[in-house]
């Protein structure tokens, strides 16, 4: 008698065990390396397009002919005279 009670308090227990800890940590897992692996695609994608984006954007710019900056001449009214301070 004693026996199969502590048998049945035994698997009481493995059932509480098996499903409130086990089966719930290994579906949280589940769904946590679905969200990794959903989040690492999206950046992967978002990274190509950037890629991508920037290889048409240096096609562009090679195609284009490169502006020379306007060469300025420097006038003496461009400086500020100063007067030292001692």
């Amino acid at each position: 008698m004693l026996k199969t009670v502590l048998l049945l308090l035994l698997a009481y227990i493995a059932y509480r065990f098996i499903f409130g800890f086990i089966i719930p940590v290994a579906k949280t897992t589940r769904q946590v390396r679905r969200q990794f692996k959903a989040a690492q695609q999206d950046m992967e994608t978002q990274m190509r397009a950037q890629q991508q984006a920037y290889q048409n954007q240096q096609q562009f710019s090679q195609q284009r002919e490169p502006v020379q900056p306007e060469s300025r001449k420097v006038s003496k009214s461009d400086y500020i005279d100063f007067e030292e301070i001692k």
